[in-house]
């Protein structure tokens, strides 16, 4: 009976004790900590002269030392136990391993070593021969081993002391275990934190700059500080020509042109290889790959990651390390976020310096044409100004207009007013304007979506200087040949008062006479380009467009009477009015409606048409006459410009005539345009400007037109 409550006892004991471990195992859950308590408890529980534990590595292959009770740890003891190493994948052929698997303690006697044992040439490096193992095994797998160690006293463990061991051997297991997991989440959780702060700094460097180098020493050299490597190089990768060119190296003895002369000998290895995979590359021992290439004597394992951009690779990161096997799968992860970071960098500072380069070029390019060209933002200020502008608005050479008023810049100019007016329309505007040097431009504004207005002027003023000396020209020789063709005509009237001719000697008579007429014409109308030219003013009046038309067209019908013609009019009679000059007008629509009228086959048709639309009224005169190929239309509204073909030879005609119409169309601010097709006849449109209020009467007409 006695013997039974002493077992009962001691079985109490034993659960005390154990709780008692496994609520001071459970208090901490840093793994370091954990570790100083278990040796703590197994001194304790095992009554021994030290206490020792081993703990499986990360790979689960075998067991590293972990930690030793410190009041009896030498130095000395510590380090060579640090260099112990208790595989355990080979359980099967070791009965000590298979022991430990199977979560069994194990007691080496002092007469009964077993040598080739590991708990044999662990009581060799400890100078023991009185240890006792018990595994720490947690959901099936063996956590760490525990030793109890008598190295002074050389006695055994006890069978009590092992029980309550073995007892304990679950809960300190669960406890190891947890506190591993935890300090492991722990540092993943500061290497983390320090990994998203060594990005975070990265970006903002990275952001800071756009100039290529920069870019590339500072992608190198965090590559290089993270993973610890002893050298390294950044090289960029044409795909389309699959050229690698190395742009930066850190670390190596020899001077880059002399590792460049390397490159071009041995060609880029590894790195090339990289580059045309898309793949990154961690080489453990560079001896075993074929395409490694040595630039640095001590090196024992490389890595190379691609830099991509879009799906291409950019360039390839270089990191060798003097150590073998020297790079961690994370190692490698962060120097892909790295180069993942540099991709877009190297691609913003390379399309930077693009630009900057095709920035100077343009600026090349445009202060050296003899244009004016102007930029002018949405903003109404002035992106950019060349030097033919500053010449020709006379402002400073020296000063930066860019960012200032465009309105202020170019004041009390008549620039300025051509540039509101083509804000006002919201679309191109083509004028002739006069600047303040006294020259003439032809100015073209046009907007641009996403730039604002720009301002193209082309100096016109040798143009003009020799169209007004033509215009003279003309007028003085127009002049000086009216009154020979006078004198012609005199001496034939006397001719005809004196001598009689018979029918031939008369037809001879009335070709003198028509080509007199001809050329009087052509002197008149030369005369009257000449007036238009030279700025005739415009008498204005509100003028009822239809009652003219009506006139021009009465004017005409005997013409297309006597070729069996119809000539219709179609308009209403309550068009609103226009403002213009009623004899102008006249000529523009008589010139027009004869036009067709002489251009139209016998019997055919002529509509003379006139409608509002908006602002304007339209009128068109139509025939279905011998129409105009697309070739003579580009040129019909040319001064002395004829269509020749076989139908118009007999037709007679100065090519003055739709010259004239078209620079009075454009005095009264109209427009004149055309439509025809060969064989079908011809529509000239006329738009004019229904009159607004406060419509002035008079208006010089705008020089230099057509």
């Amino acid at each position: 009976m006695q013997n039974e409550l002493d077992q009962l006892r001691a079985e109490l004991a034993r659960s005390k004790t154990a709780n008692e471990v496994t609520a001071t195992l459970g208090a901490t859950l840093d793994f370091h900590n954990c570790l100083n308590e278990l040796v703590n408890v197994v001194l304790k529980l095992a009554q021994c002269d030290r206490a020792i534990v081993f703990v499986m590595d990360d790979l689960g292959a075998g067991l590293k030392f972990g930690e030793i009770s410190s009041p009896l740890a030498s130095r000395e003891a510590q380090a060579a136990l640090a260099a112990v190493y208790l595989p355990t994948y080979n359980a099967g052929e070791n009965p000590v391993n298979t022991a430990w698997m199977n979560g069994k303690g194990l007691l080496l006697q002092p007469d009964n070593p077993t040598p080739d044992s590991p708990l044999a040439r662990l009581a060799q490096t400890l100078g023991s021969k009185a240890l006792y193992s018990i595994p720490l095994i947690a959901e099936g797998a063996l956590v760490a081993v525990a030793i109890a160690d008598n190295h002074i006293s050389g006695t055994s463990v006890d069978e009590a002391a092992q029980d309550l061991l073995q007892g304990i051997s679950g809960s300190a297991a669960i406890a190891l275990q947890n506190a591993r997991l935890h300090s492991k989440t722990v540092r993943d959780l500061a290497d983390n934190m320090h990994e998203m702060n060594i990005l975070r700094q990265i970006d903002r460097e990275l952001n800071d700059t756009i100039e290529l180098t920069h870019v590339f020493n500072m992608t190198l050299d965090w590559a290089l500080r993270y993973t610890g490597a002893q050298a390294g190089s950044l090289a960029l990768y044409n795909q389309e020509a699959d050229e690698l060119r190395t742009v930066r190296d850190i670390g190596y003895d020899l001077p880059s042109d002399q590792l460049e002369m390397l490159r071009e000998q041995y060609g880029s290895g590894i790195a090339h290889r990289v580059a045309r995979s898309g793949r990154p590359e961690m080489i453990p021992d560079v001896t075993m790959d074929q395409d490694f290439i040595r630039l640095l004597g001590s090196i024992r394992s490389e890595m190379f990651v691609p830099v991509m951009r879009e799906d291409r690779v950019i360039a390839v990161v270089t990191a060798e390390s003097k150590k073998l096997n020297g790079f961690t799968d994370s190692m490698l992860e962060f120097v892909e976020k790295l180069a993942t970071r540099a991709g877009v960098a190297i691609d913003n500072a390379r399309l930077y310096a693009e630009s900057v380069r095709e920035r100077e070029r343009l600026s090349h390019i445009l202060s050296n044409t003899a244009d004016v060209i102007i930029v002018v933002g949405a903003d109404d200020r002035i992106i950019l100004i060349n030097q033919a502008a500053l010449a020709a608005l006379r402002l400073y050479p020296n000063e930066t207009y860019s960012g200032q008023l465009f309105s202020e810049v170019i004041a009390n100019t008549a620039l300025l007013n051509t540039y509101k007016r083509g804000k006002a329309i919201n679309e191109g505007l083509i004028e002739e304007i006069q600047l303040p040097n006294e020259r003439i431009f032809y100015a073209n504004i046009a907007h641009h979506e996403g730039i604002g207005w720009i301002i193209v002027m082309h100096d016109i003023t040798p143009f003009k200087e020799m169209d007004q000396l033509k215009s003279e020209l003309i007028a003085t020789v127009s002049h000086d040949l009216k009154q020979p063709l006078s004198v012609m005509n005199g001496y034939i009237e006397l001719l005809l008062m004196q001598q009689k001719f018979d029918l031939q000697g008369m037809s001879f008579v009335d070709m003198i006479r028509k080509s007199i007429q001809n050329m009087r014409q052509l002197i008149d109308d030369l005369l009257d380009l000449a007036k238009i030219e030279s700025g005739v003013k415009l008498e204005l009046q509100s003028i009822q467009l239809t009652q003219v038309l009506a006139e021009c067209a009465e004017a005409i019908r005997p013409s297309a009477n006597g070729k069996s013609m119809t000539l219709n009019t179609e308009f209403a009679d309550d068009l609103p009015l226009i403002s213009g000059d009623r004899a102008r007008l006249r000529q523009i629509f008589i010139n027009l409606i004869s036009n067709a009228v002489k251009y139209t086959p016998p019997e055919g048709s002529v509509w003379v048409r006139a409608e509002q639309r908006g602002t304007t009224l339209r009128i068109g005169i139509q025939d279905n006459g011998l129409g105009i190929a697309p070739e003579d239309q580009a040129h019909i509204f040319d001064r002395f410009y004829r269509v020749r073909r076989p139908e118009t030879d007999s037709i007679e005609g100065t090519g003055l005539g739709l010259a004239i119409v078209k620079t009075l169309v454009e005095a009264h601010n109209g427009q004149i345009g055309l439509e025809s097709s060969l064989g079908e006849g011809s529509t000239f449109y006329v738009t004019l400007p229904i009159q607004q209020n406060g419509q002035p009467e008079t208006q010089e007409m705008k020089q230099g037109a057509g």
